[in-house]
């Protein structure tokens, strides 16, 4: 294998998750540059502007970073010479973590090579030629370096399984779909909660030909709402337990799949990495932090599931719990916000004056919402929730604001938005 070198990349910082009762930011520290081999730096340094639609700023740094395999470092390596100088030319501006937009194109790329793994290159390509994703940084101008890019990337793939050999199989684990009508028809009880139930060792709860393990899942969701107004799902209390046999089971990454589509801008659960033994079932996180599934409406007939990105068999000696590497959220937001905080000089809560009142202030604020107003700001507190949690059509339009800014914004309708 060719002598790895590392290329650092300019650009924004990663991190963020959704959260209904807690808030933190979840950026790990895990450096910056990719490994990537001497000719992958000759061809980025000679330029690569038919792929990426621009030019980069790049400087190469004798510091090695890694993923800690040597095969995905190869993988990591043409993410880092196509996709990702694609993604941060293009994508950057609602993609760069500082939003709650999946982080593919942040300054970290570590942290953006996983995330661009967790989200897929099919659906990210789909999202670049789509005229009405974000024009015109995205759109059909891009199908030949999309295309490019694609046949690279699946190429790549194909040489990682085959450096890989058996260890480079898909671990990833998805369930078949689960509807219970009660989820939507106890919205009237917000302190009501509806248990849905996985059993991994069924074949009717998982796709046709899965492999099965000797596990069983359950989440408990209901409708959310702030002031009234609904703005999806909120799903607590991932426990898993052993149903037979003395083999212990490490899983990791646990996702949620709403009508087939994976919401994984909410990451509370993204870092999840337990071993579950059998006896007592295991919780996956801290009781009563629940995680927000934005939608636009809610069904009867509304289908869930949930994807692991690993289950495996763990060592006989494994420590059995969650260990250390579960994020815990914390609400660090103040104990007191009001709309005059919001509005106010206070950079630390001001929510409101740096991100909503250039377009939602004065007789001519958009949409008819003027958030310089008091009164029309709490009268529209439920909608102001939704949208700064809408990824699919964020305010600020740039893309979503940041966990911590929500968590004040949310604090304040808590308090029943005191003036």
């Amino acid at each position: 294998m060719k002598k790895l070198q590392s290329l650092k990349v300019l650009g924004a910082v990663s991190g963020g998750l959704i959260l209904v009762v807690a808030f933190q930011n979840c950026a790990q520290s895990l450096g910056e540059g990719f490994q990537i081999d001497t000719q992958t730096v000759k061809l980025i340094n000679q330029g690569s502007s038919d792929l990426s639609g621009g030019s980069t700023e790049e400087e190469v740094d004798e510091g090695e970073q890694s993923t800690g395999d040597i095969c995905e470092d190869q993988l990591y390596a043409k993410f880092g010479s196509g996709y990702y100088t694609f993604l941060k030319n293009n994508c950057a501006g609602c993609h760069n973590g500082d939003h709650e937009a999946p982080a593919f194109a942040s300054k970290n790329s570590l942290m953006s090579y996983q995330v661009f793994k967790d989200k897929g290159y099919a659906a990210i390509s789909d999202n670049a030629i789509n005229p009405a994703h974000n024009p015109p940084y995205t759109g059909a101008h891009h199908n030949g370096a999309v295309s490019s890019l694609k046949a690279e990337w699946v190429s790549a793939q194909a040489s990682y399984l085959a450096c890989k050999g058996d260890e480079g199989v898909d671990k990833s684990v998805i369930t078949a779909n689960k509807t219970n009508a009660a989820i939507v028809n106890s919205k009237g009880t917000p302190t009501t909660w509806t248990k849905l139930e996985w059993n991994y060792s069924t074949a009717a709860d998982l796709p046709a030909k899965a492999t099965t393990f000797p596990l069983k899942m359950s989440v408990e969701l209901q409708v959310a709402k702030v002031s009234g107004v609904e703005v999806g799902y909120a799903a607590r209390n991932p426990t898993i337990s052993i149903t037979t046999g003395t083999a212990k089971y490490r899983v990791k990454g646990l996702f949620f799949y709403v009508n087939d589509k994976m919401l994984d801008s909410a990451t509370v659960y993204r870092n999840i990495n337990a071993v579950v033994c059998p006896g007592t079932p295991l919780a996956l996180a801290p009781v009563g932090n629940a995680q927000l599934l934005v939608l636009n409406t809610t069904k009867t007939t509304d289908k869930f599931a949930l994807q692991f990105t690993s289950i495996e068999k763990a060592e006989s000696t494994a420590t059995c719990g969650t260990g250390s590497n579960v994020v815990v959220p914390v609400d660090e937001t103040p104990a007191n916000v009001t709309y005059a905080m919001l509005v106010g000089s206070d950079p630390k809560v001001n929510v409101f004056k740096t991100q909503c009142l250039s377009c939602h202030s004065g007789a001519g604020a958009d949409g008819g919402l003027d958030l310089s107003n008091y009164a029309a700001a709490k009268a529209k507190s439920g909608v102001i929730i939704k949208r700064i949690g809408d990824a699919g059509a964020p305010m600020p339009r740039s893309g979503l604001m940041s966990s911590q800014m929500k968590a004040i914004v949310q604090k304040w309708v808590d308090l029943q938005m005191p003036q």
